[in-house]
């Protein structure tokens, strides 16, 4: 779903755009300002919680595998 739809349908995020863009109309802070405290917040969360972390299926790795194996026969093919 795109920002604007987004904004139209999730109430959640329509109240938080809201709550931004009226920041930025009380001249509170930039455009710029929010868009680094955005960047920020994620750091800071990444840096307390970390990145999600996620387990590859046995299947993918076997088929990396074999990718890897098929361009290591053809480069030497070369």
């Amino acid at each position: 779903m795109n920002p604007e739809n987004r904004y139209r349908n999730d109430v959640a995020y329509h109240k938080l755009v809201d709550m931004i863009e009226a920041l930025i109309v009380q001249a509170k802070y930039t455009p710029s300002e929010i868009r680094e405290c955005a960047l920020l917040a994620c750091i800071h969360h990444e840096m307390r919680y970390g990145q999600k972390q996620f387990e590859v299926p046995v299947e993918v790795e076997k088929a990396l595998e074999t990718l890897t194996d098929w361009r290591k026969n053809s480069q030497d093919k070369k």
